[in-house]
């Protein structure tokens, strides 16, 4: 990203270094120049004391803002058009109507009482004859309709830079209000705008809260805009109160080591109700905390969620979401909310668990109607099927979709026609929000499907009308996450102390298998997939036999990365039929008593090792059912026979394939376009910048 060009100015009597960012300009004093160049290390103490700054990291967050709210705003606008059309149609039904009936009394009159009042039947039959004639000028004026309102508030506005962005850059604004605390900033920000000519912004000196929690339904806005000096969580509450019927919320949350760690779960828990996640996944995990936060703020005052737009960007997260006042849809959050078994310690694997369930049935025209009842669990037992190693909660977090492809893909449509020098970050948006789209795995194709891939469709139940292209349907308010979360190939190989896999040769393998995998936008070299786990696993010990064999000290007893490979093809041959789960138990229970440090320590490894035991069993149990049915005579089969629940076959049976070629043609399979779909460090030093002072 290339530095905003800087010039000094002399503006009422005082010298400040004019930063242009987009089409805004603010006004610099030196000391915050240098606060907004430097480390904190080299600063000084007039520059710590800063009273505002500015932080060129954060302009992807403010291109990408801009690009959001506009899509979002030709969405509102579009749908009030719509509106307006729909009742104007309905309008000129009622008086087509009226009109009919006003002909049929004229054409047969009812018996008048006297000439008198027969003749001013008479009179009054000449206007209205004449009234189609003299009504189709007035319909013409009333389609002029004035342009509608579009309100934004910018609630944490410091400088003002986000507001004076959004009121040069959006010509469909109206209003904008914005707002801080500081005196200071409100001052800054009052010469930011005089200095740019902006007359459609409001400064407002107030706590964020207090004046959000003042609004009348009036006075709500289109877009609210959340960009504090970490945590937004204070705000949720007030902010989905604020907001219209429809609204947009744009988040920033710049406490990754809060949602993202399990350094500080209790301040995790207690700002957005949740317990994170531990592993690489813990960016995504930290967005549905998030998102999960202001679902349950928002269903507490009868409105649902629908998230557009969520990204954890470089030490931060930015997320989109669309509020909407329908008790009925908050029936759904509960179904939309999950727990997650996370086998953390040990090979990384997790389960997800949902608070509650959306049962769907047709009624006698198609449409769904959901009961919703409770769930049942657990999902998942206290130790990892996979590896023994226990597991940790976590969660509840948000368990639906992260995005919504038909947002993103207008975003992604309006980039050929932005200027590159008011979005300088188009390149970066362009690679993270295509990253994001292919997140979706219902627009992947498998290797059985075409290998063209699959364009967003707008929902079904809210139909897509061509007269408005700018309306953004809503989601499956339904829909659930299948495959949430993603992995790293390192850090499967790491538990294996093997060598990493190639990206192309692992999801080559994958997709032989006729499995689906994508990427992350949050990590590099990241694969989301809807393969299980235990595939997962019988690749690696695939890639461990086949390319990059390890000595068999390497892991050692107790391990995770041990008891994966205890379930290799090799060792299951090495074993008769008849006694290989008895022999794995025994050398288990043996390993448990030698590792064993304490009478506890002991117990759990060797209920570790009967855990191990138990899930060996079952995938024994189900090839011996199906020889022993084979062998037995055959039975006569009824006409309609019950449909057969489908069973996976032992992860031993599959042909893994490493096909390099494939794995290529999958990762191609959206674009073939080189984008810049992970940015390193913009500059050197970059991060955080020091809270402003008061």
């Amino acid at each position: 990203m290339e530095d905003p060009k800087i010039q000094l100015v002399e503006y009422q009597g005082n010298q400040y270094h004019v930063v242009k960012e987009g089409l805004a300009k603010i006004l610099n004093p030196p000391a915050q120049e240098a606060a907004s160049k430097g480390t904190k290390k080299d600063l000084k103490d007039d520059d710590q004391m800063q009273s505002v700054f500015y932080n060129p990291i954060q302009q992807f967050n403010r291109d990408l803002s801009v690009l959001a709210i506009r899509a979002h705003g030709e969405h509102i606008i579009d749908l009030k058009k719509q509106k307006a059309a729909q009742k104007l149609k309905r309008q000129a039904g009622n008086g087509e109507k009226k009109r009919k009936r006003e002909d049929d009394q004229t054409e047969n009159p009812r018996p008048a009482p006297n000439a008198e009042h027969k003749e001013n039947t008479e009179t009054n039959d000449q206007p209205v004859s004449a009234a189609p004639v003299d009504q189709e000028p007035q319909s013409e004026a009333r389609l002029e309709q004035p342009a509608p309102s579009f309100t934004v508030l910018d609630a944490l506005s410091a400088t003002g830079l986000r507001a004076l962005r959004y009121a040069s850059e959006l010509p469909f604004v109206t209003k904008v209000v914005a707002n801080d605390l500081s005196e200071s900033a409100i001052k800054s920000m009052k010469k930011n705008i005089d200095y740019n000519n902006l007359k459609t912004i409001k400064p407002n000196l107030a706590d964020a809260r207090v004046y959000m929690y003042g609004l009348d339904n009036a006075s709500k806005f289109d877009v609210i805009d959340l960009d504090p000096y970490g945590t937004a969580a204070p705000f949720m509450d007030a902010a989905v109160q604020a907001a219209k019927d429809g609204g947009l919320l744009c988040v920033t949350c710049t406490d990754a080591g809060v949602w993202a760690s399990t350094g500080y779960s209790e301040k995790s828990f207690s700002l957005y109700g949740g317990i994170p996640i531990k592993g690489l996944h813990s960016h995504e995990g930290g967005l549905r905390l998030i998102l999960n936060a202001i679902a349950m703020s928002a269903a507490k005052y009868g409105m649902a969620i629908e998230p557009l737009l969520s990204l954890s960007i470089d030490f931060y997260a930015r997320v989109f979401v669309r509020v909407y006042r329908s008790p009925a849809q908050v029936k759904f959050t509960a179904g939309n909310t999950m727990l997650v078994y996370n086998c953390d310690v040990g090979c990384g694997a997790w389960t997800t668990q949902f608070i509650g369930c959306n049962k769907s049935k047709t009624d006698r025209k198609g449409n769904p109607i959901y009961n919703h009842t409770l769930s049942q669990g657990p999902t998942a037992g206290p130790h990892c099927e996979h590896c023994g190693t226990k597991t940790h909660l976590a969660g509840p977090m948000w368990g639906g979709p992260l995005h919504n492809p038909q947002f993103i893909q207008k975003i992604l449509d309006m980039l050929p026609g932005a200027d590159p020098e008011t979005y300088q970050t188009c390149a970066r948006i362009e690679g993270m929000l295509t990253t994001a789209l292919e997140e979706d795995l219902d627009l992947t194709p498998s290797q059985f499907e075409s290998s063209t891939p699959k364009r967003p469709v707008p929902s079904t139940k809210h139909h897509h009308d061509p007269a408005y292209p700018a309306i953004i349907p809503r989601m499956d308010v339904a829909a659930q996450e299948k495959y949430p979360f993603y992995f790293s190939i390192s850090a499967l190989a790491k538990v294996l102390h093997t060598t990493t896999p190639p990206i192309d040769d692992f999801r080559g393998a994958l997709s032989h298998l006729g499995y689906r995998s994508t990427r992350s936008h949050t990590k590099p070299n990241s694969i989301r997939t809807d393969a299980p786990w235990e595939v997962i696993w019988e690749v690696m010990r695939e890639w461990v036999r086949q390319w990059s064999p390890i000595k068999e000290t390497s892991l050692k007893p107790g391990t995770a990365g041990a008891a994966i490979m205890g379930k290799s093809r090799e060792n299951l041959r090495k074993l008769s039929d008849e006694d290989q789960w008895l022999s794995l138990l025994k050398k288990d229970l043996m390993s448990a008593v030698e590792a064993g440090r304490d009478i506890s320590d002991l117990v759990t490894k060797v209920e570790a090792a009967l855990y191990r035991s138990g899930s060996r069993t079952s995938w024994k149990s189900a090839p011996a059912s199906a020889e022993k049915s084979s062998d037995a005579d055959p039975q006569p089969v009824p006409e309609k026979a019950p449909a057969q629940p489908f069973k996976r076959p032992h992860p031993s049976t599959l042909e893994v394939v490493f096909d390099d070629a494939l794995g290529r043609e999958v990762s191609a399979v959206h674009t073939k376009k080189r984008l810049v779909r992970y940015q390193l460090n913009p500059r050197a030093n970059w991060g955080p910048l020091n809270r402003a002072g008061r």
